[in-house]
């Protein structure tokens, strides 16, 4: 089986005599997201590179609020790093606050974050210089 015919049979569009049932791997369901009763947790990642950006999406698209440090990475990564957090925050519909000029919140839609300082829900200058 060629590579395209294999790409085309893992997205759907193959032919049915062409997909081979035993090479056929039952799907993981998807995580079920919590509901507001639900949230007792916030998980804080340091990721070191782009890749770890995986990481920071399976967290909050299960719905738990991500605390996330991009300090150590490179300044390319961690202009990445943002933009996959605002590309998450719009298709999901939650929120993105930046907390200090490294560090982010990453917030679902049904966890209200609150602040003193600030009226707007937000409030994020996305500079990362």
């Amino acid at each position: 089986m060629g590579i395209l015919s294999s790409t085309m049979n893992y997205f759907g569009f193959g032919s049915a005599e062409s997909a081979k049932p035993e090479s056929a791997k039952p799907r993981a369901s998807a995580p079920r997201p919590r509901r507001t009763s639900d949230m007792s947790e916030i998980i804080t990642l340091e990721p070191q590179t782009y890749a770890d950006a995986k990481e920071v999406a399976s967290h909050f698209r299960t719905g738990v609020p991500v605390i996330v440090n991009i300090g150590a990475m490179s300044e390319a990564d961690a202009k990445q790093m943002r933009d996959f957090m605002l590309g998450l925050k719009e298709g999901l519909e939650g929120h993105l606050r930046r907390v200090t000029p490294k560090v982010f919140l990453l917030s679902p839609s049904h966890v209200i974050v609150s602040d003193a300082e600030s009226s707007s829900s937000d409030s994020v200058n996305m500079d990362i210089s």
